[in-house]
């Protein structure tokens, strides 16, 4: 009798052990997954937002006790505002010349500002910085421009050609 109920417990404990290990193996998936599916670049705490105040229009009223500009300073006023400004002045290539020139500027704009092992690539017809690891970040083209020939100079996409960007400023 007693070899008997040991055969039997031995039969439960040997039908306990799978469940014992499946468990196990679910308990640990429920803790991992979460870990593993959040995202490590955002933050954990929210930032407050600055607050922006705006002044008060000016009212179209005077305050009472000041004094009215004289008519004929007003009309001067008016006069030196109908001036017309001067021309628009014509844009100065900066560069690329050419549509092969611009891959190997965006690999170094990439290379200089989002890492050392970034390249640029062509995505859906938008230039973007990319690494293996990580999502790609759009090309600010205007950033681009300033970055490789300083301040004031800006983009100008001037074909339907994706390599048809050049950086141009304001001629003389």
């Amino acid at each position: 009798m007693r070899q008997r109920m040991r055969a039997r417990h031995r039969a439960v404990r040997s039908r306990r052990w799978p469940w014992t290990v499946v468990a196990a193996a679910l308990l640990t998936l429920a803790a991992t997954i979460p870990l593993l599916l959040r995202d490590a670049g955002t933050p954990q705490a929210a930032v407050p937002l600055p607050a922006v105040s705006i002044p008060q229009p000016p009212t179209a009223d005077p305050p009472p006790g000041s004094r009215q500009p004289l008519r004929a300073v007003t009309q001067a006023r008016k006069a030196d505002t109908a001036t017309p400004s001067p021309a628009p002045a014509t844009p100065v290539l900066l560069g690329p010349s050419d549509a092969a020139g611009l891959p190997p500027l965006l690999g170094s704009y990439c290379q200089d500002t989002a890492g050392k092992h970034t390249i640029a690539m062509l995505t859906g017809g938008v230039w973007v910085c990319g690494r293996a690891s990580r999502d790609p970040a759009p090309i600010d083209m205007d950033a681009m421009c300033g970055w490789r020939y300083g301040t004031g100079a800006y983009a100008q996409h001037v074909s339907r050609d994706p390599t048809g960007w050049r950086c141009y400023r304001d001629g003389p």
